[in-house]
């Protein structure tokens, strides 16, 4: 059964994994970035395809940014090692093999739809908590793609005096709701800086601090949420990335704002559920996309 390469390229390393047309990952890995350099990010490739048991039909490359399909292009404001470069061409050129592209975001959405909830919805929301906050839009049935990257939710200013994102703009949700916006709301509280890691830990234990902090942000999440419901009103909204591993403090919070807030006539059409597929969703939403299911 053919099997693609799926990249999913962060800051520090890239996560990868053969995925066949049923979404089953195998070899799944994460490769260190050396050097903070785009070449550094090829080096990685380099290494990652050496050391598979099988060659690829093709490789698929999760990017954290927006992507111009037409141009081969990358803008990724929170990478920007990335900005401008044309990493299709280049991976192709160096192992001659078929290479697509897409935003991160875009493919978890794609991945987490196809293996997951294509045969219950038709359209969907999947949002990634991380080191960012990005989205992906399943729009009766398809991922809504144009000629570059699309739904750059992240970059929807909540506060147009707020603080600069690295898009440039002010008060994105990519920093309210993101793993940087997570810790300025502890940082704000008490001062001091602590990781999310840290602070599910210290919300475990019933630190009122901590527990704060959640809430707080459970509730700035539920306005993004809403936001998207007004204008999709999709069945669903799925959630995903490495702050959903954390949920269990925050969703409490989060609904009960949701319900709050929602669009009136919305009310009970949108479910928020938690990803099935974790951080896995991104890499079969490579493979969903190169074998065009």
């Amino acid at each position: 059964m053919a099997k693609i390469l799926s990249l999913d390229i962060g800051a520090s390393s890239i996560k990868s994994g053969l995925v066949d047309i049923t979404g089953i990952i195998s070899e799944e890995k994460r490769t260190i970035i050396k050097e903070e350099l785009y070449s550094g990010i090829i080096d990685a490739v380099k290494s990652i395809m050496a050391d598979l048991s099988e060659k690829p039909a093709g490789i698929v490359a999760a990017l954290p940014g927006g992507y111009d399909i037409e141009n081969d292009e990358i803008f990724a404001p929170n990478l920007n090692i990335l900005n401008g470069k044309h990493i299709k061409k280049d991976l192709e050129d160096i192992f001659n093999i078929k290479v697509m592209a897409e935003n991160d975001a875009n493919l978890a959405a794609y991945g987490e739809y196809v293996f997951g909830d294509k045969k219950s919805v038709k359209n969907m929301v999947f949002c990634t908590l991380g080191s960012g906050f990005g989205g992906g839009l399943i729009l009766n049935g398809k991922l809504l793609q144009s000629h570059i990257s699309l739904f750059e939710i992240g970059h929807i200013s909540i506060d147009l005096q707020g603080r600069q994102c690295g898009c440039g703009r002010c008060g994105c949700l990519d920093e309210y709701c993101s793993t940087g916006g997570l810790k300025e709301i502890y940082k704000n509280i008490t001062g001091n800086d602590i990781t999310p890691v840290q602070l599910g830990e210290l919300a475990s234990i019933g630190d009122t601090n901590a527990l704060k902090a959640f809430d707080q942000y459970g509730r700035l999440l539920a306005g993004a949420f809403a936001n998207i419901a007004a204008l999709f009103c999709p069945e669903k909204i799925k959630f995903g990335g490495g702050l959903s591993e954390l949920a269990v403090y925050y969703t409490s919070a989060m609904e009960e704002e949701f319900n709050k807030i929602i669009f009136p006539a919305y009310k009970g059409r949108v479910k928020i559920e938690s990803s099935v597929l974790k951080n896995q969703a991104g890499m079969a939403g490579g493979a969903a996309l190169f074998f065009g299911l």
